[in-house]
């Protein structure tokens, strides 16, 4: 999520299971940071990571810039997970009160603290 007054951008994993929270705040929302994050969250999680749940953004997926629009699994992420080794999802498009919702119910309980 970017905080676009300050430019700071929250990225957050939440086990579905235990509901465990990981965050870290970059400075942009690029390729980069996002595999970034992904290594942060691999070093901090006790658990085995297998399936990674994103959203259709280009710093997770090239799914809408390839001619079939599905991911051709070359993008930074999906190389990252397949390194995990963890299956990379993709939230379907409009739909975050099922795909997302536990990330976007977070972030919405971080906003009204004021501490964004």
């Amino acid at each position: 999520m970017l905080d676009e007054t300050s430019l700071r951008c929250r990225f957050v994993a939440i086990d579905r299971a235990t509901r465990g929270v990981f965050m870290h705040v970059y400075g942009d929302i690029t390729e980069t940071s996002s595999v970034g994050f992904l290594r942060r969250l691999k070093l901090a999680s006790p658990i085995t990571i297998s399936k990674i749940l994103t959203d259709n953004g280009s710093q997770f997926t090239d799914r809408f810039t390839t001619k079939d629009k599905k991911p051709s699994g070359k993008h930074a992420v999906d190389m990252a997970c397949a390194a995990l080794p963890a299956e990379h999802r993709l939230a379907p498009p409009h739909h975050l009160q099922t795909a997302n919702g536990m990330v976007e119910r977070f972030n919405g309980c971080i906003r009204r603290s004021g501490r964004n």
